[in-house]
């Protein structure tokens, strides 16, 4: 652990030395905060971007707790462009955000909704306000909290950074200095360094940290109705619980594409 948390300080130096006008890219999760903490303890206090969806508010809750109490400068719009991605019955929309010139892709994962609990419709997800872009001057490196061993049903399991660098001639570079890092070993510096954490997101059975159940706070998720878009059912006449009636099927009607694997993410 001690060499892989050298090295992920060994990246940031060397990174920022190159870069020193940067962004984090940061959800509030258990890796961006470790990696805004790595950031913050080696004397860069950057600005973050933020992608918040519109929907469900309380699962912000932590979130907006450390940008009061941490100060954070945060940077939050809307995508360019959105299309639903599904694979063996796992649905994402898939945002596209513009910063400056640069592309970065950021899904909003689906899981059914949860009597009791608010939810949103699919179509209203896609139907999201749009922006072209967002530009903040001079930036010229993000920083992300993505791992190797970091995975994504819709994208087939393995997800994970092969890199510790993208580097972009004329646009926005990217580095991952966690890249080596096993989930344990984020909860280890977590609970090393008493780094702050989603309380209502994460909790410890045993030994073993996971994610409660249902995914009640967990930002990466909206609970969302799919029922027009169910492509394993593929039924022409389906129940609109937000109409309350019958309504015809929107899966042809409404803007699909594969899940794909980004090319950092690639053998």
């Amino acid at each position: 652990m001690r060499d892989k948390y050298l090295k992920a300080i060994e990246v940031i130096e060397s990174g920022m030395t190159q870069f020193p006008r940067s962004v984090v890219l940061w959800s509030g999760g258990k890796d961006s905060m470790v990696l805004l903490s790595l950031m913050r303890d080696c004397g860069f206090d950057l600005p973050v971007v933020f992608f918040r969806e519109p929907w469900q508010p309380h699962k912000y809750a932590f979130q907006d707790y450390i940008i009061r109490e941490w100060e954070l400068l945060a940077y939050t719009w809307h995508p360019y462009q959105s299309a639903m991605q599904e694979k063996d019955g796992e649905y994402e929309v898939q945002n596209w955000y513009k910063l400056n010139d640069a592309i970065l892709t950021c899904p909003s994962g689906i899981v059914p909704p949860e009597s009791g609990y608010p939810w949103a419709c699919a179509i209203d997800m896609l139907n999201r306000p749009k922006q072209p872009y967002l530009q903040i001057h001079q930036v010229n490196a993000a920083w992300v909290g993505h791992k190797r061993c970091d995975s994504d049903p819709v994208l087939g399991g393995d997800a994970g950074t092969r890199v510790q660098g993208r580097i972009n001639p004329e646009h926005v570079s990217m580095f991952y200095p966690l890249r080596d890092w096993s989930h344990e070993d984020v909860w280890q510096y977590i609970e090393d360094h008493d780094v702050p954490y989603d309380k209502a997101r994460y909790t410890k059975v045993g030994e073993q940290w996971i994610e409660r159940p249902q995914q009640r706070y967990n930002a990466d998720y909206v609970h969302a109705c799919t029922a027009c878009l169910n492509r394993q059912a593929n039924e022409k006449v389906v129940h609109c619980p937000k109409l309350g009636f019958e309504i015809e099927s929107n899966i042809d009607k409404v803007p699909w594409v594969e899940p794909e694997l980004l090319s950092y993410m690639q053998d």
